[in-house]
């Protein structure tokens, strides 16, 4: 258990990227192109690009409003000018063609925090602009959002939810169940899951959405919060080994 604890702490950063090649991207080698025969994609230097950015978010209909900066009164555009380049490997163009014809007919869900949501956001904006005359459905109602390419069959899903394990409303306040994992039956069938968690475990004083820490049945007014996330990871961790078959997600 140990061992898989220690790779799910990295699941948010790694998980997409591992599993999905460079080539699914754009259709190029990229191992071939790699360095020294290795690729760390975490360690580059962000560089200017006058061709970014890879999407307009005014004529993106998914967007959420908050992320429409030029729409609401950001007079500079600079920040948008910049690529992510790593060291030890080029990282090939985001090509939104190919990826649809890799995941036809896949569903690709996102959960986690508002990090999430702007991956979510993101990678159905850039898609779009490829397609912008492809049909489209966007639903959403309470935590689960989708945007389906029904051209394609391909749909992509956000759950929102800040810690991964259960944050349930009850007669004694909003309690934090570090061994409760009841939403995880709307992260079943995906084909891919790209899970995130960390930012609202720190929050504290009025920021902080919860009033009691559940474990065994027992409730704590506060907890360390390296502590409380080691307990919430590990109930992730168990749900995923239980419940998600690698061969097919």
């Amino acid at each position: 258990m140990g061992f898989f604890l220690v790779h799910a702490l990295f699941l948010t950063l790694l998980l997409f990227c591992h599993q999905t090649k460079a080539e699914d991207f754009d259709g190029t080698n990229f191992k071939g192109r790699n360095l020294g025969g290795t690729c760390n994609l975490f360690r580059g230097k962000w560089v200017y690009d006058a061709s970014y950015p890879l999407y307009d978010p005014s004529s993106c209909p998914f967007i959420d409003l908050q992320f429409n900066c030029q729409k609401y009164g950001r007079p500079d555009t600079l920040y948008q000018k910049y690529r992510w380049m790593p060291f030890s490997c080029p990282l090939p163009r985001f090509n939104g063609l190919s990826f649809l014809e890799r995941y036809k007919g896949k569903k690709i869900m996102f959960v986690g925090d508002s990090l999430s949501l702007n991956q979510f956001n993101s990678l159905a904006c850039m898609i779009h602009a490829w397609v912008p005359n492809s049909r489209t459905t966007f639903r959403q109602k309470d935590a689960l959002s989708s945007v389906t390419f029904e051209d394609y069959g391909l749909g992509l899903f956000l759950y929102r939810t800040a810690y991964l394990v259960d944050l349930d409303h009850e007669k004694v306040g909003r309690v934090l169940k570090l061994d409760s994992i009841k939403n995880g039956d709307y992260w079943r069938g995906m084909d891919v899951l790209i899970f995130n968690t960390w930012h609202w475990w720190t929050h504290t004083g009025s920021a902080q959405p919860w009033d009691y820490v559940q474990e065994n049945n027992k409730l704590f007014k506060d907890m360390n919060r390296f502590v409380a996330y080691y307990k919430g990871l590990t109930t992730w961790a168990k749900w995923i080994e239980r419940n998600i078959n690698p061969a097919q997600t």
